[in-house]
Order: structure tokens, then sequence, then C-alpha cells
């Protein structure tokens, strides 16, 4: 049988005498370079066309079949003819499975086309594509994801409730809503009720309760039932305050629940660098872009399958009107903060608790700056206020310009900023991310707190 595209082991990679054990591994790397979660939906029919080959020869009856419908066809030499383009065989030799796994796995051009180097990864040392082979982004559990139904009808109902209590101006009626109000005050406050807000109410309760009794005493009025109503009136207005608050303001600056199930990556890699070259040079400024680029692929490709991970980019941080954080991972409460740099292959070492890196050179070593160390602690500082259990790690990936000389990378301190390369990253925050059931957890509010330091935003 002619055939006109092709075959069934091409789309996957393999060759016609592949085990099942080969067949399986084909099918996950093929899958992971096509699915439409990590490059997108383009390329959902060459994704349909993986899983329908993965169908037929997983197979063994329906793998026959086909096998037979050939026609003689796998029982070409090797070599192929010289009208068959040579990027067929190319492909076909690339994509041996078993030595694949041995001599690295590079991110594919469709995700990164520029001109540094793409480094070999072991996927031996990954174990979570296996873990979740399968498991779509949008399965998630969303932790802390904000007020719910129950909540939003619990807020109008007390507001209904002060309308007919305040109408009605009945001081006992008010009273036993204050106590309701403030029932409900005290969950907020558990959930970070702001202390300016608190603060506020509770000096206008004060100064109420002051002129209530000042005006029962005058009055020769019920002066109990005075402060009472005045003071559960003052509850109810300033929870009502504060639920107008978390609604309209709040709730709008999270990222929808629907955008955490569909979305993996927020801001544009490189996008901070624009309109640089004046300040850095442009060299140094396509350098910066080119190995944010690269990050940004290395991360969607090799990380993209764990489904808790979401990827921010371009982040300005706390305390600083220029610089700005390359990128930040997020998954579950835990955040990487992610600097990127494109540089010569050359010995590069942290400096312990400074923000620089030292470079050594024929005629010793030089510095380069690098605010991580600064970045991580002010991310710690900001977040640390509403997220008690999050946790916040700082690296520097270098991008070698050329393949040689080797690039050496040396870390003075190994509870602070890493210096690492990129194969270093991704096993090092995959296996931090997997170790437990973050890696199926986005954290709402977290990763809110991340898209709104968009610098470009």
């Amino acid at each position: 049988m002619a055939t006109t595209g092709p075959n069934l082991y091409e789309v996957l990679g393999i060759s016609p005498g592949a085990s099942a054990a080969e067949i399986k591994a084909g099918y996950r790397k093929q899958a992971r370079k096509t699915h439409p979660d990590v490059v997108g939906a383009g390329m959902n029919g060459l994704y349909l066309m993986v899983q329908h080959a993965h169908e037929v020869l997983a197979d063994p009856a329906r793998r026959r079949e086909y096998d037979r419908s050939m026609d003689g066809a796998f029982s070409e030499p090797a070599e192929p003819p010289p009208s068959r383009p040579s990027g067929a065989r190319e492909h076909r030799e690339e994509s041996a499975p078993r030595r694949d796994w041995v001599a690295g796995e590079q991110v594919p051009e469709s995700q990164y086309r520029g001109p540094l180097p793409r480094e070999g990864h072991n996927l031996g040392k990954m174990p979570w594509i296996e873990a979740f082979d399968g498991v779509e982004r949008s399965s998630v559990t969303i932790a802390r994801p904000g007020l719910r139904r129950w909540q939003i009808a619990t807020i109008v109902g007390i507001a209904a409730l002060g309308a007919f209590a305040l109408i009605a101006v009945n001081p006992f009626v008010l009273f036993l809503l204050g106590l309701g109000v403030f029932g409900v005050a005290l969950i907020w406050v558990f959930r970070r009720f702001p202390r300016w807000l608190t603060l506020v109410i509770g000096v206008l309760a004060a100064l109420a309760a002051v002129v209530s009794v000042l005006d029962a005493v005058l009055e020769a009025r019920n002066w109990g039932l005075s402060i009472a109503g005045l003071v559960g009136s003052l509850v109810m207005i300033g929870v009502m305050w504060w639920s107008v608050y978390a609604i309209r303001v709040r709730e709008r600056q999270l990222v929808s629940q629907k955008d955490i199930a569909q979305f993996f990556s927020w801001g544009e890699p490189g996008g901070g660098l624009a309109g640089a070259e004046h300040a850095f040079g442009l060299d140094n400024t396509i350098d910066g872009i080119e190995g944010e680029r690269l990050t940004a692929a290395e991360i969607g490709y090799f990380l993209g399958s764990i489904p808790g991970v979401r990827l921010v980019n371009g982040l300005a941080f706390p305390g600083s009107d220029s610089a700005d954080v390359d990128h930040a991972i997020i998954c579950g409460s835990r955040i990487a903060l992610v600097d990127s740099k494109a540089w010569k292959p050359a010995t590069y070492a942290t400096v312990a608790g400074q923000d620089a890196i030292r470079v050594q050179g024929r005629d010793g070593w030089t510095y380069f700056p690098s605010h991580m160390t600064t970045a991580v602690s002010s991310f710690r500082t900001k977040l640390g206020r509403r997220h008690r259990d999050v946790e916040i790690r700082g690296f520097v990936v270098v991008h070698p310009k050329s393949t040689t000389p080797q690039l050496h990378l040396l870390n003075d301190d190994a509870e602070g900023v890493q210096l690492v390369t990129a194969s270093e990253l991704i096993e090092q925050l995959g296996l931090w991310f997997t170790a437990d059931e973050a890696g199926k957890t986005v954290d709402r509010k977290v990763l809110s707190e991340m898209v709104c330091q968009i610098k470009a935003r």
C-alpha cells in the first residue's frame, strides 16, 4: 500500500521492529513534544496523530494488521532512497528511544529556535514524567480558591438582615444582629483581615459607645440598649465594608480558576528587557532575552507534565524600581525565583550572602552584579505576611554561549542562591515540586500574588 505521509512508526520515532517498551517510550517522548498544553493548540493535529499511532501499535492484534496492510513497506533497506527527504532518516536516528535517554533530551526547535546551545537532559533523572503520564494540567486541586458561593450568600443575607434591622430601629434586633456579624467578622480576622480596617472599626465602635453612653445619661434613656444597638450596627457596617472590598477588589485581583486550569504561563520571557539596550548594550540585552526564552522553554518542556507547575515571567520585586526577576515557578506554596544568564563558558561562583557573582579570568576574579539574594529575601518578607507556609528558593541558571570550553559553576553558600545549569535546575525543581502532594496543587492566592508582580502590567 502506498503511503503519502509518515507511517505510524515514524510518527512515534521508532523502528518497525520496536519492542513494546520502545513503543511506550516513543509515545511518551512524542506526546510531550506535541501536547497542546505545552506547545499550544496549533499542534493538536499532530498530537492526535501520535495518540492514534500509539493506540494501534500498542495493541498486538492491531499492529499485526497494520503491518500486513503496509505490503512490505518495512522490508526496505535502512538507508532511504535519494528521493526521500533526508530529514526522515535523521529523525528516525535521533529518536531511537533508549539512546536518547542516555545521550540526553533537548528542548525541540519548535519551542526554542534561538542561537543558544540547547543542553541535553537525562530523562532517567525525571521520575515525574512517568508519575504524571496522562495527567492533565486542569486536574489540579486549587488551594485557597477565594470566596465561595455560600460565603457570598452569607454576606448578602447579613446585608438584608441589617437593612431590616435599621428600618425597624429596634436596638435588641440590632444587638442580636451584631453578635451574628461579629462571629462572621472573626472568620475574616483569621483569614488575614486587614489590620488597618480592624483598627478603624474598633476606633469607630469605641467612639460610638462613648457617644451612646453620654446620650443615654443626659437624656435618661436606656443606655444599655443604645450601646448594644450602636456597636452591633458599627460591626455590621464594618463587615459590609470588608465584604465589598473582598468581592469587588480582592477577588478581581486573583487569577481566575478558569485561567488556572487552562494556562501554564503568564508574562513574556524577555519582555522586561524591551528597550534596555541603552542601559545594558545591544549584545547584553539580546543575550538576556535569549537566555530567558530558553529557560522558559526548558521549564515548559521538562516540568510542564507536573500538573501543579505554573510559570510567571518578568517580575519586579519589592524595593526596586529597575531590577526584576526573570521567572517565578510556582507549585503549590513553593516558589523558585530564577534569573537567566547567557554567558561565555568560564568558571563562575556565587558570593555568600551577596548580590554578586564572580567570574575567573586570566587576571583574576571579576564580579557581575546579581540581585537574586535580595529578591529572595524581599519576596519572603512580602509573601510571608499573608502566606506563612510559602517556601522560596533562588537560582541563577547559566546558558553557555558555546559548548567549548566547559562551563564550571561553584556555589559558596549551599543554603543561599544557587548557580546552576539548565539540567541541574530542572532536576532540582522537579524533585522539590513532586516530593509530596504539592505537585498536584495550585495555590490560587500565591499564584495571584506573583502574577500581580509582572513588571509590564
